[in-house]
């Protein structure tokens, strides 16, 4: 194999292996997601105790901006405080919230008064603590959640999810088919160095018997 042939392999490895990095961990992460949906269709599906979240509205600017994605923490409700932004459920909705006070109902039930930064007055309910999906500690992408949002259209999912797991699979075929002649032409050229040695090493009676 000579140095050009080397650099080629050299590419097409480290090419494959960049889209094994890029592709597998997302095809992975969306299963699980997509799968924790199904099975806990009252939480937000999450992996190793994050949950991602994209943010609609502006009620959290400055701190989060309409379109960031952020990351929100498993976290027990007894572990929060005023002044923690809590993610919750309200109606099938995502809302992330600061806790403004705390108030504990007749029966003993802590609920959590929440507010949002940008927002005048508090929230018109109070959030109980089965609602309370987790703890935001600053983790962020800005505007990555428009782009989400975006893939989870037909013509997003076609673009950045069909199309790269085609053109994976027609890089892999034709990488492995020419690997395969390549294989075929030194195996070839081998062999026709092994029968020009054995033409060379005959003893001379049989070169001469030959021509008889």
């Amino acid at each position: 194999m000579n140095g050009k042939e080397k650099s080629r392999l050299t590419v097409s490895g480290v090419t494959g292996a960049i889209l094994c990095i890029v592709f597998v961990p997302i095809i992975i992460v969306n299963l699980i997601l997509i799968i924790g949906s199904y099975t806990k269709p009252d939480q937000i599906p999450g992996v190793f105790g994050i949950r991602p979240v994209v943010v609609l509205s502006g009620s959290m600017e400055p701190v989060i901006m309409t379109g960031d994605l952020i990351f929100i923490h498993d976290a027990d409700a007894a572990d929060v405080q005023v002044g923690d932004v809590i993610c919750y459920l309200t109606s099938g909705q995502a809302v992330t919230h600061r806790v403004a006070g705390m108030e504990t109902d007749d029966s003993g039930e802590t609920k959590y008064i929440t507010r949002g930064d940008a927002n005048n007055a508090e929230d018109r309910l109070p959030v109980t603590a089965d609602q309370i999906q987790g703890i935001w500690k600053g983790g962020r992408i800005e505007k990555l959640g428009n782009f989400i949002l975006f893939m989870q259209t037909t013509t997003g999912m076609i673009l950045f999810i069909i199309c790269p797991l085609l053109l994976f699979f027609l890089w892999d075929i034709w990488h492995r088919h020419r690997l395969d002649k390549e294989e075929a032409a030194r195996t070839a050229e081998l062999e026709a160095e092994l029968a020009a040695l054995k033409t060379r090493k005959k003893p001379p009676e049989d070169a001469a018997e030959e021509k008889k």
